[in-house]
């Protein structure tokens, strides 16, 4: 019914025109900022997903720095372990001219001196090797590989001293050790064999090693008394072989004091929870690369007292040189397989975040044109409101006529 203290169309019309301006606000700001989502009543669900899926992306773009670090450090760290295989390698070429019976005690005097200076650079190079004021190679960094390693050793089952027998010829044991033939010789006088006790055993045993020129393996009388070979390298790729046992004579008598069985006996690695770094390389604290770079000082290498001024230390030295050769081979090695590693992660990082950030965008960002679209209908809805309440205004002014 005509009323005129009530206007319900006015009502009506100013109602529509607040929330087609309201809808027209929301295109606008949707526009200006291009996301979707600019209050949590847009997309509560979305603005929730976004967010995670927006602290994922910051989290790998930083693990994504993190793996370049990581392969920055193992680059440093390989340049200077190169640097010491080089060393190392004009190390063994002094050694083998030390050992030549060409030169005399003068001029391996020359070499040791050169000899002595290499082994101060390489202790040298190992602490000079930094990053970010860390050096990589002495063992003093967070990175360092702290895995315990024992070396090898083979006990003998049952060694006690040689008891000579009445015999007119020499008794003779023969056996391999890690390859190197060793020969025990227990001389007769023609009626008997020269008694030997455990620590002559060890002895002979010894001497024949380092004739051989083995001098990474040593024979020694352990707490029981008895004969116990022990490797000078250390970890899983220590080995201590004993085989091709052998006698003549009254040997077997000689093999039965040393308590030799033919065998192999390897060395332990025991990891050790404060072994390297974990690098961070994933969006949770889960999802880590242990970075762990071996010790390659004089002292680690098993070289700092090596001495080239006599032919025997010359001989030594070229034994146990092979030895670090061998180790820092085997940590570039190590260093190689963790920066590939590195490498692929780095890789598989950036295409998670370019997928993650496309997902984001799915959810977050606006759909200019259909956003468009609608700014367009609720602009019109506004102008048609606006005019609607002008309309609206003017019927009681109508009204008043039926009174006149």
């Amino acid at each position: 019914m005509p009323v005129i203290s009530t206007n319900t169309a006015a009502n009506t019309a100013v109602r529509f025109l607040n929330r087609n301006s309201s809808d027209q606000t929301n295109s606008l700001a949707k526009l200006a900022s291009g996301s979707n989502i600019n209050k949590a009543s847009d997309d509560a669900a979305g603005l929730a997903i976004s967010t995670k899926i927006g602290t994922d992306v910051a989290a790998l773009e930083q693990a994504s720095t993190n793996a370049s670090h990581g392969i920055s450090v193992l680059q440093t760290a390989d340049g200077g372990a190169s640097n010491i295989a080089d060393i190392v390698e004009r190390m063994k070429t002094l050694a083998s001219q030390s050992a030549s019976g060409t030169v005399t005690d003068v001029e391996r005097a020359y070499v040791q001196a050169e000899f002595s200076q290499l082994q101060d650079e390489i202790d040298g190079i190992t602490e000079s090797t930094r990053y970010n004021g860390q050096s990589l190679l002495d063992g003093s960094s967070p990175s360092n590989n702290d895995t315990e390693t024992a070396a090898a050793y083979a006990s003998t089952t049952a060694a006690t001293d040689y008891a000579a027998a009445a015999s007119a010829v020499d008794a003779t044991a023969t056996f391999s050790v890690n390859n190197t033939k060793v020969t025990i010789t227990s001389a007769s006088d023609g009626t008997n064999t020269t008694a030997m006790d455990t620590d002559a055993l060890v002895a002979a045993i010894n001497t024949a090693l380092e004739d051989g020129g083995n001098y990474t393996v040593s024979a020694a009388k352990n707490g029981d008394g008895e004969i116990e070979f022990t490797s000078l390298q250390t970890g899983d790729n220590a080995k201590v072989s004993i085989s091709n046992i052998s006698s003549t004579g009254d040997g077997a008598a000689l093999v039965t004091a040393m308590g030799l069985v033919a065998g192999d006996a390897s060395g332990t690695t025991t990891a050790v929870d404060t072994t390297g770094a974990e690098i961070v390389v994933g969006s949770t604290s889960a999802d880590t690369i242990n970075l762990s770079i071996d010790s390659l000082d004089t002292e680690s290498l098993g070289i700092a007292d090596l001495d080239v001024s006599t032919e025997e230390g010359a001989a030594e030295a070229l034994s146990v040189l092979d030895m670090a050769i061998d180790k820092i081979s085997d940590a570039r090695a190590e260093i190689g397989a963790t920066m590939s590693r590195f490498e692929f992660r780095s890789s598989q990082i950036d295409t998670s975040v370019e997928n993650l950030e496309a997902a984001k965008s799915a959810i977050a960002d606006v759909d200019i044109a259909k956003e468009q679209a609608s700014l367009s209908s609720s602009s019109v809805k506004v102008q048609a409101a606006v005019a609607a309440a002008s309309q609206a205004n003017q019927m009681p002014q109508n009204l008043l006529s039926l009174i006149r």
